[in-house]
Protein backbone atom coordinates (compact mmCIF):
# COMPACT_ATOMS: atom_id res chain seq x y z
CA UNK A 1 0.00 0.00 0.00
CA UNK A 2 2.45 2.58 0.52
CA UNK A 3 4.31 2.10 -2.47
CA UNK A 4 1.17 2.26 -4.80
CA UNK A 5 0.34 5.42 -2.57
CA UNK A 6 4.04 6.77 -3.14
CA UNK A 7 3.63 6.00 -6.70
CA UNK A 8 0.41 7.90 -7.29
CA UNK A 9 2.28 10.73 -5.47
CA UNK A 10 4.66 10.72 -7.88
CA UNK A 11 2.66 10.80 -11.03
CA UNK A 12 -0.50 13.46 -9.52
CA UNK A 13 3.17 15.49 -9.07
CA UNK A 14 4.72 14.80 -12.28
CA UNK A 15 1.26 15.66 -14.40
CA UNK A 16 0.48 18.55 -12.21
CA UNK A 17 4.37 20.04 -13.49
CA UNK A 18 2.88 19.11 -16.98
CA UNK A 19 0.30 20.90 -17.09
CA UNK A 20 1.30 24.19 -15.34
CA UNK A 21 4.60 23.66 -13.95
CA UNK A 22 5.30 22.93 -10.05
CA UNK A 23 5.12 25.30 -7.30
CA UNK A 24 6.95 25.34 -4.77
CA UNK A 25 4.69 24.47 -1.75
CA UNK A 26 3.74 21.20 -3.60
CA UNK A 27 7.37 20.60 -3.94
CA UNK A 28 8.25 20.75 -0.72
CA UNK A 29 5.57 18.78 0.55
CA UNK A 30 6.15 16.16 -2.04
CA UNK A 31 9.86 16.00 -0.61
CA UNK A 32 8.96 16.15 2.80
CA UNK A 33 6.52 12.99 2.13
CA UNK A 34 9.04 11.02 0.22
CA UNK A 35 11.54 11.71 3.09
CA UNK A 36 9.06 10.37 5.82
CA UNK A 37 7.98 7.60 3.34
CA UNK A 38 11.74 6.67 2.93
CA UNK A 39 12.00 6.07 6.70
CA UNK A 40 8.98 4.04 6.67
CA UNK A 41 10.41 1.78 4.20
CA UNK A 42 13.58 1.96 6.19
CA UNK A 43 12.03 1.11 9.39
CA UNK A 44 9.81 -1.39 8.16
CA UNK A 45 13.26 -3.07 6.25
CA UNK A 46 15.04 -3.78 9.74
CA UNK A 47 12.75 -5.48 12.02
CA UNK A 48 13.64 -7.38 15.44
CA UNK A 49 15.19 -10.43 13.82
CA UNK A 50 16.88 -8.16 10.80
CA UNK A 51 18.46 -6.14 13.38
CA UNK A 52 19.26 -9.64 15.65
CA UNK A 53 20.67 -11.21 12.66
CA UNK A 54 22.74 -8.41 11.42
CA UNK A 55 24.51 -8.14 14.71
CA UNK A 56 24.90 -11.74 14.85
CA UNK A 57 26.98 -11.41 11.50
CA UNK A 58 29.12 -8.83 12.50
CA UNK A 59 29.48 -10.60 16.29
CA UNK A 60 30.40 -13.62 14.46
CA UNK A 61 33.17 -11.71 11.95
CA UNK A 62 34.42 -10.41 15.50
CA UNK A 63 33.77 -6.78 14.19
CA UNK A 64 32.28 -6.20 17.81
CA UNK A 65 32.09 -1.96 17.20
CA UNK A 66 29.38 -2.84 14.48
CA UNK A 67 27.77 -5.84 16.41
CA UNK A 68 27.33 -3.67 18.90
CA UNK A 69 25.61 -1.19 17.38
CA UNK A 70 23.02 -3.40 15.82
CA UNK A 71 22.20 -4.66 18.94
CA UNK A 72 22.12 -1.57 21.14
CA UNK A 73 20.03 -0.16 18.36
CA UNK A 74 17.81 -3.05 18.73
CA UNK A 75 17.15 -3.13 22.57
CA UNK A 76 16.60 0.92 21.93
CA UNK A 77 13.80 0.43 19.57
CA UNK A 78 12.30 -2.94 20.26
CA UNK A 79 12.20 -3.01 24.76
CA UNK A 80 11.05 -6.17 25.84
CA UNK A 81 11.29 -8.67 22.80
CA UNK A 82 12.60 -11.63 22.53
CA UNK A 83 15.39 -10.03 20.11
CA UNK A 84 16.39 -7.42 22.40
CA UNK A 85 16.91 -10.27 25.22
CA UNK A 86 19.21 -12.78 23.10
CA UNK A 87 20.85 -9.03 22.10
CA UNK A 88 21.33 -8.26 25.43
CA UNK A 89 22.83 -10.90 26.36
CA UNK A 90 25.27 -11.04 23.51
CA UNK A 91 26.50 -7.73 24.49
CA UNK A 92 27.76 -8.95 28.26
CA UNK A 93 29.18 -11.77 26.12
CA UNK A 94 31.36 -9.41 24.03
CA UNK A 95 31.93 -7.44 26.71
CA UNK A 96 33.28 -10.19 28.55
CA UNK A 97 35.39 -11.28 25.61
CA UNK A 98 36.81 -8.01 25.35
CA UNK A 99 37.54 -8.06 29.11
CA UNK A 100 39.52 -11.28 29.17
CA UNK A 101 41.10 -10.13 25.57
CA UNK A 102 42.36 -7.16 27.26
CA UNK A 103 43.85 -8.67 30.50
CA UNK A 104 45.61 -11.27 28.23
CA UNK A 105 47.19 -8.53 25.96
CA UNK A 106 48.42 -6.91 29.42
CA UNK A 107 49.92 -10.15 30.50
CA UNK A 108 51.66 -10.35 27.34
CA UNK A 109 53.41 -6.71 27.90
CA UNK A 110 54.19 -7.45 31.86
CA UNK A 111 55.79 -11.36 31.28
CA UNK A 112 56.65 -11.18 27.77
CA UNK A 113 58.03 -14.85 26.60
CA UNK A 114 57.39 -16.25 30.13
CA UNK A 115 54.07 -16.15 29.72
CA UNK A 116 54.39 -19.14 26.73
CA UNK A 117 54.20 -23.10 27.58
CA UNK A 118 56.16 -25.87 26.60
CA UNK A 119 54.64 -28.59 24.42
CA UNK A 120 56.14 -31.61 23.24
CA UNK A 121 52.99 -32.45 20.44
CA UNK A 122 51.77 -30.73 17.46
CA UNK A 123 48.90 -31.19 14.85
CA UNK A 124 50.45 -29.38 11.72
CA UNK A 125 48.47 -29.99 8.62
CA UNK A 126 48.73 -33.49 7.91
CA UNK A 127 50.93 -34.47 10.02
CA UNK A 128 51.82 -34.76 13.95
CA UNK A 129 54.81 -34.13 15.30
CA UNK A 130 56.28 -35.38 18.62
CA UNK A 131 59.34 -34.33 19.79
CA UNK A 132 60.17 -37.56 22.63
CA UNK A 133 63.05 -35.49 23.98
CA UNK A 134 64.88 -32.41 23.19
CA UNK A 135 68.93 -32.00 25.02
CA UNK A 136 72.48 -31.08 24.35
CA UNK A 137 75.46 -33.49 23.50
CA UNK A 138 78.33 -33.46 21.83
CA UNK A 139 77.73 -35.87 19.50
CA UNK A 140 74.41 -36.46 17.01
CA UNK A 141 73.82 -39.95 16.60
CA UNK A 142 71.67 -40.96 13.98
CA UNK A 143 70.96 -44.28 11.04
CA UNK A 144 71.16 -46.99 13.30
CA UNK A 145 71.06 -50.18 11.49
CA UNK A 146 71.91 -52.68 14.34
CA UNK A 147 75.86 -53.29 14.39
CA UNK A 148 76.77 -49.39 13.21
CA UNK A 149 75.59 -46.09 13.34
CA UNK A 150 76.39 -42.65 11.84
CA UNK A 151 77.27 -39.65 14.25
CA UNK A 152 79.01 -36.40 13.33
CA UNK A 153 80.68 -34.79 16.12
CA UNK A 154 80.44 -31.08 17.70
CA UNK A 155 83.46 -28.34 16.59
CA UNK A 156 85.31 -26.60 19.09
CA UNK A 157 83.46 -24.20 21.47
CA UNK A 158 80.19 -25.90 19.89
CA UNK A 159 77.20 -28.20 21.38
CA UNK A 160 74.63 -30.30 19.25
CA UNK A 161 70.66 -29.25 20.38
CA UNK A 162 69.47 -32.48 19.54
CA UNK A 163 65.77 -34.30 19.30
CA UNK A 164 64.41 -37.63 19.25
CA UNK A 165 61.46 -37.02 16.72
CA UNK A 166 58.18 -39.08 15.90
CA UNK A 167 55.97 -38.32 13.02
CA UNK A 168 52.81 -39.39 12.37
CA UNK A 169 51.32 -38.32 8.83
CA UNK A 170 47.72 -38.81 7.53
CA UNK A 171 48.61 -39.58 3.45
CA UNK A 172 51.67 -41.31 1.97
CA UNK A 173 53.84 -38.56 0.99
CA UNK A 174 53.94 -35.79 3.59
CA UNK A 175 56.06 -32.59 3.89
CA UNK A 176 57.63 -31.93 7.27
CA UNK A 177 58.20 -29.28 10.00
CA UNK A 178 60.77 -27.17 10.54
CA UNK A 179 62.46 -27.26 13.91
CA UNK A 180 64.23 -23.81 14.69
CA UNK A 181 66.32 -22.59 17.48
CA UNK A 182 66.32 -18.93 19.02
CA UNK A 183 67.96 -17.10 21.22
CA UNK A 184 66.51 -14.19 23.21
CA UNK A 185 67.79 -10.45 21.88
CA UNK A 186 66.98 -7.05 22.41
CA UNK A 187 63.72 -8.39 24.09
CA UNK A 188 62.67 -10.61 21.32
CA UNK A 189 64.06 -13.58 20.00
CA UNK A 190 66.80 -13.95 17.16
CA UNK A 191 66.86 -16.84 14.83
CA UNK A 192 70.26 -19.19 15.54
CA UNK A 193 69.59 -22.15 12.59
CA UNK A 194 67.15 -24.31 12.38
CA UNK A 195 67.49 -28.20 12.79
CA UNK A 196 68.16 -31.00 9.75
CA UNK A 197 66.29 -34.50 10.01
CA UNK A 198 68.10 -37.64 9.92
CA UNK A 199 66.40 -41.11 10.02
CA UNK A 200 66.64 -42.81 13.27
CA UNK A 201 67.22 -46.47 12.11
CA UNK A 202 67.10 -48.74 9.41
CA UNK A 203 66.18 -52.18 9.55
CA UNK A 204 69.86 -53.52 8.51
CA UNK A 205 73.04 -52.28 6.60
CA UNK A 206 71.35 -53.29 2.96
CA UNK A 207 68.41 -50.84 3.33
CA UNK A 208 70.18 -48.21 4.61
CA UNK A 209 72.26 -48.65 1.22
CA UNK A 210 69.35 -48.59 -0.70
CA UNK A 211 69.63 -52.16 -1.84
CA UNK A 212 66.23 -53.26 -0.71
CA UNK A 213 63.48 -50.76 0.54
CA UNK A 214 62.90 -50.26 4.33
CA UNK A 215 59.35 -49.32 4.43
CA UNK A 216 59.50 -48.49 8.13
CA UNK A 217 60.85 -45.41 6.92
CA UNK A 218 58.21 -44.85 3.82
CA UNK A 219 55.19 -43.30 4.93
CA UNK A 220 53.57 -45.21 2.21
CA UNK A 221 53.48 -48.40 4.14
CA UNK A 222 54.14 -46.87 7.69
CA UNK A 223 51.84 -44.31 9.29
CA UNK A 224 54.70 -42.91 11.92
CA UNK A 225 58.20 -42.67 11.44
CA UNK A 226 61.05 -41.71 13.88
CA UNK A 227 63.36 -39.31 13.06
CA UNK A 228 66.81 -37.38 14.97
CA UNK A 229 67.13 -34.40 14.46
CA UNK A 230 69.96 -31.71 15.39
CA UNK A 231 71.81 -28.56 14.76
CA UNK A 232 75.27 -26.99 16.03
CA UNK A 233 75.41 -23.72 18.00
CA UNK A 234 78.02 -21.80 19.81
CA UNK A 235 78.37 -23.18 23.65
CA UNK A 236 78.43 -19.42 24.26
CA UNK A 237 74.70 -18.94 23.27
CA UNK A 238 73.60 -22.48 25.37
CA UNK A 239 75.85 -21.60 28.35
CA UNK A 240 74.96 -17.72 28.64
CA UNK A 241 71.45 -17.16 26.89
CA UNK A 242 67.87 -17.95 26.98
CA UNK A 243 67.55 -20.45 24.12
CA UNK A 244 64.10 -21.49 22.78
CA UNK A 245 63.30 -24.66 20.22
CA UNK A 246 60.06 -23.98 18.16
CA UNK A 247 58.00 -25.54 15.71
CA UNK A 248 56.96 -23.62 12.69
CA UNK A 249 53.35 -24.04 11.62
CA UNK A 250 54.07 -25.29 8.34
CA UNK A 251 55.28 -27.98 6.32
CA UNK A 252 57.92 -27.69 4.21
CA UNK A 253 60.73 -30.59 4.44
CA UNK A 254 60.17 -32.78 1.60
CA UNK A 255 61.32 -36.27 0.89
CA UNK A 256 63.80 -36.80 -1.98
CA UNK A 257 65.84 -39.27 -3.40
CA UNK A 258 69.27 -40.22 -4.63
CA UNK A 259 70.02 -43.25 -5.37
CA UNK A 260 73.86 -43.33 -4.62
CA UNK A 261 73.31 -41.50 -1.23
CA UNK A 262 73.67 -43.35 1.88
CA UNK A 263 71.22 -43.42 2.43
CA UNK A 264 69.04 -42.49 -0.59
CA UNK A 265 66.27 -40.99 1.14
CA UNK A 266 66.54 -38.05 2.99
CA UNK A 267 64.11 -35.02 4.01
CA UNK A 268 65.48 -30.99 3.10
CA UNK A 269 64.04 -27.69 3.68
CA UNK A 270 62.29 -26.53 0.53
CA UNK A 271 61.34 -22.58 1.76
CA UNK A 272 59.88 -22.79 4.91
CA UNK A 273 60.03 -18.90 5.30
CA UNK A 274 61.53 -18.99 8.79
CA UNK A 275 61.17 -15.73 10.45
CA UNK A 276 64.92 -14.08 11.47
CA UNK A 277 63.38 -12.38 14.40
CA UNK A 278 60.27 -13.59 16.48
CA UNK A 279 57.96 -11.78 18.88
CA UNK A 280 55.72 -12.76 21.41
CA UNK A 281 53.00 -12.06 18.90
CA UNK A 282 54.45 -14.86 16.46
CA UNK A 283 53.36 -17.25 19.02
CA UNK A 284 49.61 -16.79 18.72
CA UNK A 285 49.48 -18.82 15.55
CA UNK A 286 52.54 -19.29 13.18
CA UNK A 287 54.81 -20.42 15.89
CA UNK A 288 55.00 -23.37 18.82
CA UNK A 289 57.19 -23.36 22.10
CA UNK A 290 59.35 -27.19 22.57
CA UNK A 291 61.35 -26.12 25.42
CA UNK A 292 63.33 -23.01 26.78
CA UNK A 293 67.04 -23.62 27.33
CA UNK A 294 67.95 -21.32 30.98
CA UNK A 295 64.54 -20.03 31.65
CA UNK A 296 66.13 -18.53 34.88
CA UNK A 297 67.59 -15.70 31.89
CA UNK A 298 64.39 -15.00 30.76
Amino acid sequence: MRQLYLTILVFAFLTSCQEKGPKQEDYDKLKSELTECKKTVEELSHTPQIRLNAGQKFKNENDFPNAKKEFKELIQKFPGSEEAKTATLLLSEMDKAEQEQKEAEQKKKTLGFKILKENSSFKIGDVTIKLNSVNTGSQWVFDNYGSEYRYRSAERGEIYILSRVSISADTKDPNLPPIAVYKISNGNLALIGTMSYEFSRWKDYGTYLGNNADFGNDFAHSKTISFSCGISVSKTDIDDEAVFVVVKNSNCFNRSEERFNNPPVSYTEIDCGIKNTLTIDDFDKDYFLVKVFNKNML
